[in-house]
Protein backbone atom coordinates (compact mmCIF):
# COMPACT_ATOMS: atom_id res chain seq x y z
CA UNK A 1 0.00 0.00 0.00
CA UNK A 2 2.86 2.32 0.58
CA UNK A 3 3.54 3.09 -3.15
CA UNK A 4 0.09 3.34 -3.75
CA UNK A 5 -0.46 5.74 -0.81
CA UNK A 6 2.84 8.03 -2.27
CA UNK A 7 1.49 7.96 -5.91
CA UNK A 8 -1.55 9.55 -5.23
CA UNK A 9 -1.61 11.26 -2.08
CA UNK A 10 0.00 14.15 -0.69
CA UNK A 11 1.53 14.40 2.52
CA UNK A 12 -1.00 15.72 5.22
CA UNK A 13 -3.78 13.89 3.56
CA UNK A 14 -6.35 11.73 4.69
CA UNK A 15 -6.83 8.16 3.73
CA UNK A 16 -9.86 6.14 4.14
CA UNK A 17 -9.31 2.38 4.47
CA UNK A 18 -12.98 0.97 4.76
CA UNK A 19 -11.39 -2.65 5.24
CA UNK A 20 -8.66 -2.02 8.23
CA UNK A 21 -7.80 -5.39 9.20
CA UNK A 22 -4.14 -5.66 10.60
CA UNK A 23 -3.55 -2.01 10.17
CA UNK A 24 -0.57 -1.72 7.21
CA UNK A 25 -2.64 0.89 5.03
CA UNK A 26 -2.72 2.96 8.08
CA UNK A 27 0.76 2.07 8.73
CA UNK A 28 2.11 2.96 5.59
CA UNK A 29 -0.16 6.30 5.84
CA UNK A 30 1.80 6.82 9.40
CA UNK A 31 5.15 6.29 7.52
CA UNK A 32 4.54 8.59 4.43
CA UNK A 33 2.78 11.49 6.24
CA UNK A 34 -0.71 10.91 6.21
CA UNK A 35 -3.73 11.10 7.78
CA UNK A 36 -5.76 7.94 8.40
CA UNK A 37 -9.45 6.69 8.54
CA UNK A 38 -9.32 2.85 9.12
CA UNK A 39 -12.99 0.83 9.60
CA UNK A 40 -13.40 -2.91 10.49
CA UNK A 41 -16.13 -4.69 11.58
CA UNK A 42 -14.01 -6.82 13.81
CA UNK A 43 -12.94 -5.02 17.45
CA UNK A 44 -10.21 -7.74 17.81
CA UNK A 45 -8.75 -6.11 14.59
CA UNK A 46 -9.25 -2.24 15.18
CA UNK A 47 -7.20 -3.26 18.48
CA UNK A 48 -4.82 -5.23 16.47
CA UNK A 49 -4.30 -2.06 13.70
CA UNK A 50 -4.22 0.30 16.75
CA UNK A 51 -1.22 -1.34 18.44
CA UNK A 52 0.66 -1.54 15.41
CA UNK A 53 -0.35 2.19 14.64
CA UNK A 54 1.18 3.36 18.07
CA UNK A 55 4.49 1.34 17.48
CA UNK A 56 4.71 2.85 14.15
CA UNK A 57 7.24 5.93 14.54
CA UNK A 58 5.61 9.63 12.52
CA UNK A 59 7.24 11.14 9.60
CA UNK A 60 8.89 14.13 11.02
CA UNK A 61 8.63 16.79 8.47
CA UNK A 62 10.41 19.89 8.43
CA UNK A 63 8.51 23.31 7.91
CA UNK A 64 8.81 24.30 4.70
CA UNK A 65 10.66 27.96 4.47
CA UNK A 66 9.17 30.85 1.74
CA UNK A 67 11.25 33.38 0.90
Amino acid sequence: PRKCIEMYTFEGDVVLDPFLGSGTTAVASKQTGRKYIGVDLSEEYCKIAEQRVESTPSRSTKPIEVS
